[in-house]
């Protein structure tokens, strides 16, 4: 379900100011694993169709200016992954058992991910600040992609988790 996140998102100090806020809760079971591994596992679930519409948005973003993020499922198996290293399109920001947050940074906008476990119930929220109107513009056909996607994707992880 879509929501903004909850009041214990490690990304709730980054909501002010921030042009477009998404969060989706479910409830699984956890089994001893952390916020690294479920954004593995929801990296693995992405779709080979929206790993495409994303090698689109690569060349056609370049041409403007944007760098290329590379494919959403190319995680990298680092062993122990330390901020500053990037997972996927991704930079990690902090990462502990229960919160990972995830961040790429341009000169049009700001992203930061976080894929959170609280109890049982893994929340992934998206936080975006655009710098410039090329980013509000960028966002236009992104934000309902993205709130159609994670949702998804958060649904088809945790029926693997059971």
């Amino acid at each position: 379900m879509s929501r903004p996140p909850t009041a214990g998102s490690v990304l709730r100090a980054q909501l002010p100011g921030a042009d477009f806020v998404h969060a989706c809760q479910a409830t699984s079971c956890r089994d001893g694993r952390s916020a690294l591994q479920a954004y593995r596992d929801m990296a693995a679930t992405i779709p080979g169709w929206f790993d495409g519409l994303m090698a689109l948005r690569n060349r056609g973003m370049r041409l403007l200016g944007m760098k290329h993020l590379g494919s959403l499922r190319a995680v990298q198996v680092v062993e122990d992954p330390r901020p500053g290293q990037r997972l996927g399109i991704f930079t990690l920001q902090s990462l502990d058992d229960d919160a990972i947050v995830l961040e790429d940074d341009d000169r049009h906008l700001r992203v930061q991910l976080a894929l959170q476990w609280q109890g049982d119930v893994l929340e992934v929220a998206t936080v975006v600040h655009t710098h410039n109107a090329f980013g509000r513009i960028y966002m236009l056909p992104v934000a309902p992609v993205h709130r159609l996607i994670v949702p998804y994707l958060l649904q088809k992880q945790v029926q693997l988790y059971r």
